[in-house]
């Protein structure tokens, strides 16, 4: 009876995927959670720099370095994430280059947190290694499936961005 017709066929559809424009807000949430823990790090870093027991020495050296990175790892991630997620949300063309830049510096500080897992492994008493094997596998597990979806959104920004622009 009623007919569907295209008001203006052959139109680009202008219309950003609702999973692109969810997923970026959800980034977006996480990339500025992550800037409000900048604070705490720079916190802890002034704490370990009082130690005086030589014994614990080693152990302090190696969270320091683990915290200096951790803080450009968050860092990097708050600026270049939020960069990205809010031009994304405007339809600017190269956010995605910045939102693939955030999830390449997200799946390197896996990395960090293995390290610190394996940190804690070497100095706290055995009855704690399986809560810390643990919370860090659940900890991965998560943010693998964050990264996931941030690369399912970022393909289908991608092939709007093609269609769209025509290239």
């Amino acid at each position: 009876m009623f007919e569907m017709v295209d008001p203006l066929p052959g139109a680009l559809r202008l219309k950003m995927p609702g999973f692109v424009i969810a997923w970026r807000i959800v980034d977006l949430v996480l990339c500025a959670l992550r800037t409000l823990e900048l604070p705490f790090i720079i916190l802890l870093l002034v704490l370990l720099g009082d130690v005086q027991n030589s014994r614990q020495a080693l152990f302090v050296a190696d969270c320091r370095l683990v915290l200096w990175l951790e803080f450009g790892f968050a860092t990097a991630i708050s600026a270049v994430g939020l960069t990205g997620n809010i031009a994304m949300l405007c339809r600017r063309n190269w956010s995605q280059y910045f939102c693939f830049v955030s999830a390449l510096i997200t799946l390197v500080n896996f990395g960090i947190a293995v390290w610190q897992t394996m940190l804690l492994c070497r100095t706290e008493p055995p009855e704690l290694l399986c809560f810390a094997i643990i919370a860090i596998t659940l900890f991965i597990m998560l943010r693998t499936a964050f990264l996931v979806f941030d690369l399912i959104a970022l393909f289908k920004a991608r092939r709007f961005f093609k269609e769209r622009d025509g290239y």
